[in-house]
Order: C-alpha cells, then sequence, then structure tokens
C-alpha cells in the first residue's frame, strides 16, 4: 500500500505555531527506550536557549532546529484508519517526534492545512524567506559549570547526543550535586508518587525534541520489563530492560535546589527525566528528602 508524503518546507516555526491552533492532537516523542504520547493540544512553540515556559495540561514541546532534517505530512491512507500526521526525522533518518491529527478526518481539510507549508516561505511572493535565528547550545567543558543551572539549561544539555556529553560530566559535578542510584529505587520511587499523586513533570527527549507532562500519575503499571504511566491523557512507557543507570542530579529551581531523577541506557544517553513541580512547599520538601535518602549506588563511576 502506497503512503502519500509531502516534505514540508515552511520554516518549523511556523509549522509549530499553526499546529498549536488545531484540537485532538496526539504527540509522540520517542527515543531508544522511552515514548510519550499525550492526547490534547500544543502550547505555542519553545525552543532551545529560551526561557522555559510550561503550562500544566497541554502537550509542551522545546525544539532544537537544527537537529531536524526533514518534515513530512503523511496524509492518511485510503481504507485505513490511520490518521493524518506530521512526521519530524533527524539528518539519519530517526523518527523524532508524530503529530498525529485525529480531528482531521477529511482529506481536503488536510490538504489545506499543509498547502502553505510546502512552499519555502516568501516563494510565492518572490520575497526573501525569513531566517530563525539559531542560538549555539550552550555546554561547558568545566563540569563544575553545570551544576547550579536552571531546569532549561539541563533540557538542553540532551540535545544532539542525547545526553552522552551530560553523562560524562555527572562524576565531577561533586558528591551534593550528582549521585548515582540502582535503577530499582526509580522504579520504587515511581510507585509512590503515583500512590500519593504528587505533581509530577516527566520529560522525554531525543536529539531535536523533549516533550515534557505535567500531572500527578494516575496509574503505574509493568508489563516484563516495561513500566508504563499514566497521567491525564498522557502514557509514558519505559523499557527497563535498556535502563542501566539513574542518577539523582541537582538545579536551580527559581532560588532553591530542585532534584532530577534521569533515566540513562546502555548507551548513555538520558531517556527520561522526572522532577516535582508547583507552589505547594510540603511535596517540595518531601521529594527533596525522599530523592536524598535513596541509597547511592557506591562511588560514582566515570563511565
Amino acid at each position: 500500500m502506497r503512503i502519500a508524503l509531502t516534505r514540508l518546507a515552511a520554516p518549523l516555526p511556523q509549522i509549530a505555531a499553526d499546529l498549536a491552533g488545531v484540537d485532538g492532537v496526539v504527540a509522540l516523542t520517542t527515543n531508544a527506550t522511552t515514548v510519550m504520547t499525550e492526547i490534547g493540544r500544543y502550547t505555542g512553540p519553545c525552543f532551545a536557549t529560551e526561557p522555559l515556559a510550561l503550562k500544566a495540561g497541554e502537550a509542551a514541546l522545546r525544539v532544537h532546529l537544527p537537529s531536524i532534517s526533514a518534515t513530512l505530512a503523511v496524509e492518511r491512507q485510503a481504507l485505513s484508519r490511520s490518521p493524518c500526521s506530521v512526521q519530524f526525522f533527524s539528518p539519519e533518518g530517526a523518527a523524532l517526534h508524530k503529530t498525529i491529527l485525529t480531528s482531521i478526518t477529511d482529506d481536503y481539510a488536510f490538504a489545506e492545512l499543509t498547502q502553505g507549508w510546502s512552499i519555502p516561505a516568501g516563494e510565492a511572493s518572490g520575497a526573501t524567506p525569513a531566517r530563525t535565528e539559531v542560538r549555539v547550545l550552550d555546554k561547558p567543558a568545566d563540569p563544575r559549570c553545570w551544576r547550579g543551572r536552571d531546569l532549561a539549561f539541563h533540557l538542553d544539555s540532551l540535545f544532539l547526543d542525547g545526553g552522552i556529553g551530560r553523562r560524562a560530566t555527572l562524576p565531577d559535578w561533586g558528591d551534593d550535586h550528582a549521585w548515582s542510584v540502582e535503577p530499582e529505587l526509580a522504579v520504587h520511587l515511581l510507585r509512590l508518587l503515583t500512590e500519593i499523586r504528587a505533581p509530577v513533570a516527566t520529560m522525554v527527549s531525543n536529539a531535536a525534541f523533549a516533550q515534557i507532562h505535567q500531572g500527578a500519575f494516575d496509574d503505574i503499571r509493568q508489563i516484563g520489563p516495561v513500566i508504563r504511566l499514566c497521567s491525564e491523557g498522557c502514557t509514558i512507557s519505559i523499557d527497563f530492560n535498556e535502563i542501566d543507570e539513574v542518577w539523582v542530579t541537582r538545579f536551580d529551581a527559581g532560588g532553591r535546589a530542585g532534584h532530577l531523577i534521569e533515566l540513562y541506557d546502555w548507551r548513555f544517553h538520558c531517556v527520561a527525566q522526572f522532577t516535582e513541580f508547583g507552589a505547594n512547599g510540603h511535596l517540595s520538601r518531601f521529594w527533596g528528602q525522599t530523592v536524598r535518602d535513596m541509597p547511592r549506588r557506591g562511588r560514582n563511576a566515570a563511565s
């Protein structure tokens, strides 16, 4: 069966801004170990190096533009229930993010939406296409300079290489800023967070996209090695057979110490991150105390 594909030439900020006005979106970000799927609608696009703006209940994306090589509009297949979608790929051909447009069931409506994206901006009018400013990612050579930075910095550090460079710096942050724990403890923590319905920010990243969901976990299930978390129209599936390390790291959470739980696979890619959010001081202190009390995994090895 042939699938109709259109390679989109419009700037990604234009596509992202247009998608933010579409209801019935299924946002799907994946890496080699974890998949996050969320039903709803997008917030406005947020790009690497910009301040981090999050809103609970909407699919938030943080994007590193240079890591995206191709954007394709995939039409609904004839005699198929598969909906229309917009898909994003890396230069190596890896699937980075998929936007499934469940509310667009008419092929003509999808064609109308994507028609303006297939022509480079300004080409139809003869104007010079506007250039999107791309700032260089901040990845300091000195590991000590990674400490005390905000959440936006730590999310951006995963772009390009999936977090390999970040993982290499962790042992040199110092014992009070980064330490490793047994992966089984992360599963126990996720079960505890589900039981008490603590507000959690969950982040799944790859070389170009970080998809962020804010909300308490409604359910946690384990099917073999796969842990499946559910939260307000969002599901996160993690294959713990692939998880080799779990690190706790500190970051600046608006003048206080925040703590990230970071899952790394055997490739040293950071495949998921979790932290608390919200203004409830009691829950913030509970989260901080809980992660600080998790037994450390011996000496923090460099590899």
